[in-house]
């Protein structure tokens, strides 16, 4: 009797303690999963601040190369204004020619104007998308 007791006892024990460690085990498990969860919501947002720091790098890209074509048409156009000043200079031309030539003298210097303004404009656009981030 005695030795059933015993062997009793120890199998209960035995049970016991392998349920405590069971136990013990899940409850890693469940830290894992939890500092992966964590881990997880911070990629993602790194993922969204990268995404959100490219777009801002595009942003400012395409604002450079829109102030740089601008400024190509500008001295385009102060080139064009130049060679028409210097055939109204000549005395080559007739009367005629040379009111037609200062009409569209007067032109391109508008249109020099309003590339001078575009610029202007897309320059405080690039500031402001610089000062935005």
């Amino acid at each position: 009797m005695k030795f059933t007791i015993r062997l009793f006892i120890i199998i209960c024990l035995l049970m016991t303690s392998q349920s405590f460690f069971a136990q013990e085990t899940s409850v890693p498990s469940e830290k894992a999963i939890q500092e992966a969860k964590t881990a997880e919501e911070h990629q993602n947002k790194i993922n969204k601040e990268q995404k959100k720091i490219e777009k801002h790098q595009r942003e400012v890209n395409s604002a450079e190369k829109s102030i740089k074509k601008t400024q190509k048409k500008i001295e385009k156009q102060k080139a064009a204004n130049q060679k028409t000043d210097s055939q109204i200079a000549s005395s080559k031309n007739s009367e005629e020619e040379i009111q037609k030539l200062k009409i569209k003298s007067t032109k391109q210097k508008l249109e020099i104007d309003k590339l001078e303004l575009k610029l202007l404009q897309q320059k405080k656009e690039l500031d402001e998308i610089r000062a935005s981030f």
